[in-house]
């Protein structure tokens, strides 16, 4: 009896345990975040990409903790990985990309990891924050809501991207083996 109850007891807490390590999915965001609507440079071909990931303290062997930025994965249109960033500064990396649609996959400070298309134009920036609350209430001021891309809980974390002008270029499906 005891050996019977002490199974089931060991049965119920392996299943929780296994229940509480299961993945979760990353949030999708559906809507795509495009550059700011400030003009860019005429004459090039590739834009720019900068993201906040989620900001966790970090080392740099026997140096002091520092809070950096976390680093993320930008896939291509089909779905394959394009480039990891390394994005641990102070301030995030800026990536230059081919112009096309991408995938970043990043962890956000308040929905963990997302998962966000986004636009890349010719010498234009495309920004995605998903930093701390206070820091995308402060980036987002001023912007009319309708302009803007949201987390489902509401967090803002860039410009919509304008379709009608993208339609205008050719986009380029980029492959990259891993």
């Amino acid at each position: 009896m005891k050996l019977a109850l002490g199974n089931a007891i060991l049965l119920v807490a392996t299943v929780v345990l296994v229940a509480s390590c299961a993945s979760v999915p990353p949030t999708i965001v559906r809507e795509t975040v495009g550059p700011s609507p400030a003009v860019g440079v005429a004459g090039e071909d590739s834009g720019f990409l900068t993201v906040y990931s989620a900001t966790a303290w970090m080392t740099n062997e026997d140096g002091p903790l520092l809070l950096r930025h976390t680093n993320y994965e930008i896939d291509s249109a089909d779905g394959t990985l394009y480039q990891e960033v390394s994005n641990g500064d102070d301030e995030p990396t800026r990536v230059i990309l081919p112009k096309g649609i991408y995938t970043v996959v990043a962890s956000s400070d308040t929905s963990g990891e997302v998962s966000v298309p986004v636009a890349i134009e010719a010498a234009k920036i495309t920004v995605v924050r998903l930093e701390t609350e206070k820091k995308w209430k402060e980036a987002s001021a001023g912007i009319p809501s309708a302009d803007l891309v949201r987390l489902p809980n509401g967090q803002p974390i860039g410009f919509r991207a304008r379709h009608a002008e993208l339609l205008k270029h050719p986009i380029m499906t980029i492959a990259q083996s891993r």
